[in-house]
């Protein structure tokens, strides 16, 4: 781990702070960002944290520079200070905003949780492939509905959010936002709608014209990809879940934290057809050809599903941890040891009542985790939920 700071003194504070963790993590400390890139061309790091407000080179920019050399570094800004003009140059450059005076005990848990995401995902290339990415691209219909949507000059916050609850691009780039430090919120952010209220429309819009806050996915790009089917998938399973969650569990704030996981649960697939489309195009032939679940032909190829990848990214960018823990169980949350029916399950279920209506005819879905929902004590409910949540029902 890499600190970059032009405060001797903070420094000194940050050395002493990681002392504890000196058996597990080496690190090093310089005061400049060009220290910090000549020390990187002599050997990597796993994570940089860096100052924002520095001389000869800001924060953003040395982070902007190892975004282009060094992708599979993990990166983290750690400022007193915040206005938008800081937010619009980190956008898609900051994995994570952390703000001065810090807590040195949560310093040292966000950095271990970061070094435990890299010792979970063991395939670098696709470590980097993920850090690598600034934002996740959109179906083209919903990337100009939302560009029309914030060029209005009355950008309006329902508009955003509605679209925004199709998209899970968009919506994971959201709730990154308004779960940073960069804004100051007090309490994690689960909702979509929450999320666009508490940026507000015109924040969203001074930073989508700033910043790349969005992209279009190029459909050449991977042919044989259904990006359309997939999007289209997630918002359905989101709606399932949320429907799920609120009639088992009788909580809204639930059911929203449901719809989330849900519109998330396969945001890995556009990173992985993004990211390596002939590589995927190969996993998907051999998926149809041997009617294999998709994400056993991708462990079988990647020795990691796009479950895994989806949750990496969200975790780099710091989503709670519900939400980040569903999308990684939701094909098999017996692995999650849970005694009891939580988020993963219920992401789980929706999953697969979504996929009963044939939307991947020609890949096998994910089979029911039966030993998981008879040991949490709700496979009895399977046939009153298929009955219940049939999609368009109420």
């Amino acid at each position: 781990m890499l600190f970059v700071d032009d405060e001797p003194d903070v420094l000194k504070v940050l050395q002493m702070a990681m002392k504890p963790m000196a058996n597990e993590w080496e690190t090093h400390f310089v005061e400049g960002g060009r220290e910090a890139l000549a020390l990187m061309q002599q050997q990597p790091f796993d994570v940089v944290v860096s100052d924002m407000r520095m001389p000869e080179m800001n924060g953003a920019q040395l982070l902007n520079q190892i975004l282009r050399r060094h992708p599979r570094t993990v990166r983290i800004v750690l400022s007193g200070y915040a206005d938008l003009q800081d937010v619009m140059s980190c956008v898609g450059v900051v994995h994570q905003f952390l703000q001065k005076p810090c807590n040195l005990v949560d310093l040292r848990k966000c950095l271990k949780r970061v070094a435990d995401l890299n010792s979970q995902l063991q395939h670098e290339g696709l470590r980097a492939l993920a850090a690598g990415m600034p934002n996740l691209p959109s179906v083209p219909d919903l990337y100009l509905q939302i560009l029309d949507a914030i060029q209005s000059p009355n950008a309006s916050v329902q508009r955003i959010a509605e679209i925004a609850s199709r998209d899970p691009a968009l919506s994971a780039k959201l709730l990154q936002l308004s779960n940073s430090a960069f804004f100051g919120f007090s309490h994690e952010v689960y909702s979509v709608t929450e999320a666009v209220q508490i940026l507000g429309a015109g924040t969203i819009q001074s930073l989508a014209l700033a910043v790349p806050l969005f992209t279009a996915f190029d459909p050449q790009k991977c042919p044989s990809f259904p990006l359309e089917q997939v999007w289209d998938h997630s918002a359905e399973t989101g709606v399932l879940a949320r429907k799920l969650a609120s009639s088992h569990f009788g909580d809204s704030r639930l059911g929203e934290q449901a719809f989330a996981a849900g519109l998330l649960h396969d945001v890995g697939k556009i990173i992985l057809a993004d990211g390596l489309p002939d590589q995927y195009t190969a996993i998907l032939s051999d998926a149809r050809a041997q009617a294999k679940p998709l994400f056993e032909m991708e462990r079988k190829a990647l020795r990691v599903t796009h479950a895994d990848l989806g949750a990496y990214l969200l975790a780099l960018w710091s989503l709670p941890f519900p939400l980040v823990e569903a999308v990684a169980y939701h094909h098999e949350p017996r692995r999650l040891q849970s005694a009891t029916f939580d988020l993963a399950g219920v992401v789980h279920v929706a999953d697969w009542l979504h996929r009963q209506q044939s939307d991947h005819p020609d890949i096998p879905p994910a089979p029911l985790d039966m030993e998981y929902l008879n040991a949490v004590g709700v496979a009895k409910h399977l046939d009153e939920w298929r009955e219940d949540f049939a999609v368009g029902g109420e």
